[in-house]
């Protein structure tokens, strides 16, 4: 909204200014200071012109067209020609009264019309009226909560109308309408959490509301397990003006867990010397991760549903002892008409540099929209990736494991091989952050609120009235065009009799 002009609309009622409210509140009756927490502060409504320069300019033009109206239907002075006595004597003809009027009214319509486009272009926006305190709820749906229903009380516990809340796994995402109805459904998400991802939509979040409140509160309700902690959160955290209120609930026990991965493979693929002691495919009921390296059928599909549990398809492309077919490509892969070789994959913290043979593309138009990129090749291209599916997970990993040379005994590759055979969400980092790591998150003191005006302006402002004065300025136009033929068509035939 930088550069617009502003301009207030005085409301009903006699409210003082908010620095008013404030000072009343803590001079006044205490009942006064508990209802003006709960009403608007302001008594005004204020619009803002995002470019008032397109205002102004339909002011000019609009000028000109009354002034260019009045100059041409203005009566010309009578000179008498000459040859005017050798005309016949017939009635003189003037202009009916109801066509003037319709000309005025012609007017007034073209004036509308350049008016509602020049509103239109201007960006008007109605700020709505300001609170005294907004509060953004983080909300953690991660695999590391314990009781969903209890992160739901808390963040109910806190919330009023008017509030904002974000919801974050690995993902945050703002829930924009009936908050109230999506935490009573709140679900725990086998995904990891991501404390950095909810600081980003919480600033985005407040910057857009920061018309709406003198101040916000920012509040996270999360097991803070040590997992959710990357090396941009304090970077992020910094950019928060004000303290954060930390509500902690319990963490999930099992949340920790190691990944027991049953294998479903031929005896000798390179792949099982690299997995750290794989159990049979029949043992998948002590089993939380299972390795498929033909194709999936639906019983593997209903266990990895059933559970906090991963089915990771990993096609094997190695020459097989029987002699038959590799498996086919899953959608949304597909096989490279030639494969090729690529130097390197990363996945989490496992890097590997080495030829690896590269036989399948993602398409990302047709993937899972709710899917997750868990290793990428080189130059970027996803490499494996991990989609929910019921209570787990199905991880695709399209990686050629090499059949020939020592990469698979390699630290290095046992390493990445434990990336893209973890549990959903990846590698559980175990505990919880400590009472320093949470002091440094809450702030000094975790009670400051951050003031609206210290907030970042949104990027993009978009008016809400914008479309209905264009709107507006096509039925002007419409009705101009209408009006104009028809004072054209019944001032014809007076045309005609003043030429005969």
């Amino acid at each position: 909204m930088a550069g617009g002009a502003r301009f207030e609309l005085a409301g009903e009622g006699h409210r003082l200014p908010p620095r008013h409210h404030r000072r009343a509140g803590r001079s006044g009756h205490p009942a006064h200071r508990h209802a003006g927490r709960n009403r608007c502060s302001h008594w005004r409504t204020v619009v803002t012109v995002l470019a008032p320069v397109y205002l102004l300019a339909a002011g000019l033009v609009a000028a000109a067209v009354v002034a260019i109206h009045f100059i041409v239907t203005a009566e010309p002075r009578t000179v008498p020609l000459p040859t005017a006595r050798f005309a016949p004597l017939r009635p003189v003809r003037t202009q009916a009264r109801w066509l003037r009027l319709q000309d005025l009214l012609l007017m007034a319509l073209r004036v509308l019309a350049i008016l509602a486009v020049g509103a239109g272009l201007a960006q008007p926006v109605l700020d709505p009226p300001r609170r005294d305190l907004t509060r953004i709820l983080l909300v953690d749906r991660s695999r590391a909560v314990a009781d969903p229903a209890e992160v739901a009380d808390s963040a109910r516990a806190l919330y009023r109308e008017g509030d904002a809340v974000v919801l974050f796994d690995s993902t945050a995402r703002r829930v924009q309408a009936g908050a109230l109805d999506s935490l009573a459904a709140l679900t725990r998400s086998p995904a990891r959490g991501r404390l950095s991802a909810a600081l980003i939509v919480a600033l985005r979040t407040a910057s857009e509301m920061r018309e709406r409140a003198d101040s916000f509160e920012l509040a996270i309700i999360s097991p803070f397990a040590a997992e959710e902690v990357d090396r941009a959160t304090d970077s992020i955290r910094a950019l928060w003006p004000g303290g954060v209120r930390l509500v902690r609930v319990a963490a999930r026990a099992d949340s920790a867990a190691p990944a027991v991965v049953a294998f479903d493979g031929e005896p000798d693929d390179p792949l099982r010397f690299a997995l750290v002691n794989p159990r049979s495919a029949a043992d998948t009921a002590s089993s939380n991760v299972l390795v498929v390296r033909g194709t999936p059928d639906g019983v593997d599909s209903a266990w990895a549903a059933n559970g906090d549990r991963a089915l990771v398809h990993w096609p094997a492309t190695h020459t097989r002892a029987d002699g038959a077919p590799a498996p086919a490509v899953p959608p949304p892969w597909t096989a490279r008409a030639a494969p090729d070789s690529v130097g390197g994959l990363a996945a989490g913290d496992a890097v590997v540099v080495a030829p690896f043979e590269r036989w399948a593309a993602y398409e990302e138009a047709g993937g899972n929209a709710a899917g997750r990129v868990v290793a990428r090749w080189v130059d970027g291209e996803p490499a494996a990736i991990e989609v929910p599916h019921g209570a787990g997970c199905i991880r695709t990993v399209m990686v050629g494991v090499p059949a020939r040379g020592d990469l698979v005994l390699q630290p290095r590759f046992a390493r990445l091989a434990a990336v893209l055979t973890a549990r959903c969400g990846g590698p559980v980092q175990p505990g919880t952050l400590d009472s320093a790591r949470l002091a440094s998150l809450a702030g000094e003191p975790a009670t400051a609120h951050a003031a609206g005006s210290a907030l970042p302006q949104p990027e993009v402002s978009r008016s809400a009235v914008a479309p209905w004065l264009f709107a507006a300025a096509l039925a002007f136009a419409l009705a101009a065009l209408v009006l104009q033929w028809r004072v054209a068509r019944l001032a014809r035939p007076s045309g005609a009799g003043r030429d005969a």
